[in-house]
């Protein structure tokens, strides 16, 4: 295998990739000090921020690209030494449809779903016996994630948080919970042994719209930074400003921490909030929204 096959980023393992074309993902105390917790791939960071920024187009992630267009975006990533790390969408001619469908292709195409295949049964149990208590399920989830590798855990969080988004929106861009884990099922959840057995799908995409329309409480449980105060929820959502600040303080010649772990990068004076879980929109939850 040539050397450029072997550093492609679609269709290799996690792990492997974030050697080569990953970015920090840092969060803000309050004290508005940013700290890297840990590192997703390239290709997620700047598509994440994107969409995010534009997360009230319709039919967003169910309208498919410009198959043109989606391959040179590919490209972009795909390309050392920096591996998109520095593309300046204001620049780019590509579209929100674009962006999400190069987004679902990376996820799609991974050798392995985000949530591995020996704890696709584990995530799935969980949920299927009716009526399930909501408190008890996410209390399981949160140790779940906890026990994934450092990298499929930290994908995890940053997509089921940017899903959180196009969810809270839904009235602009018709992409609800529930039809954001049919679509994002098989790159988030999946199993060979239930790949060519549709009525399987049903409850995996549940467990997704459950970890969708909560997913605040698993965010939360990403440990603080040392010596910091975190008065009350130790993890926070930034702003696709406080995101942006982020990606561009991200080294290219540290790569040593993709295992994870806090370290102090920058600091940022601005007011720090947490965004609310889909249910508390909804008036099922009343914990504070601004810290």
């Amino acid at each position: 295998m040539s050397g450029s096959e072997e550093r492609k980023v679609f269709g290799r393992p996690l792990r492997e990739s974030l050697k080569y074309a990953s970015v920090q993902i840092s969060t803000a105390n309050a004290n508005g000090e940013l700290y890297v917790w840990g590192y997703i791939p390239v290709v997620v960071a700047k598509c994440g921020l994107y969409l995010k920024e534009n997360a009230e187009v319709e039919g967003t992630f169910r309208v498919n690209g410009s198959n043109k267009r989606m391959r040179d975006l590919q490209a972009l990533f795909e390309t050392p030494p920096r591996y998109g790390k520095h593309l300046d969408w204001k620049k780019e001619h590509y579209t929100t449809h674009d962006v999400a469908s190069v987004f679902r292709r990376y996820l799609t195409q991974m050798p392995e779903p985000v949530i591995p295949h020996d704890m696709y049964h584990n995530f799935r149990d969980a949920l299927a016996k009716k009526p399930y208590n909501r408190d008890e399920v996410i209390t399981k989830y949160k140790e779940f994630i906890r026990q994934m590798p450092r990298a499929n855990q930290y994908l995890l969080l940053y997509v089921l948080d940017l899903l959180s988004v196009f969810a809270r929106k839904s009235d602009k861009n018709l992409m609800t919970a529930q039809n954001l884990a049919v679509i994002f099922r098989p790159g988030l959840m999946n199993h060979p042994d239930h790949e060519l057995s549709p009525k399987e799908h049903q409850l995996s995409q549940e467990v997704l719209e459950f970890l969708i329309a909560h997913q605040d409480w698993f965010l939360l449980e990403v440990p603080p930074p040392p010596d910091s105060a975190f008065p009350e929820n130790p993890g926070r959502t930034m702003s696709p400003q406080e995101e942006d600040l982020a990606l561009a303080q991200s080294s290219d010649e540290d790569q040593s921490n993709v295992g994870g772990g806090w370290r102090l990068v920058g600091s940022r004076r601005a007011k720090v909030t947490r965004r609310r879980t889909t249910t508390e929109r909804s008036g099922e939850n009343s914990r504070s929204n601004t810290l």
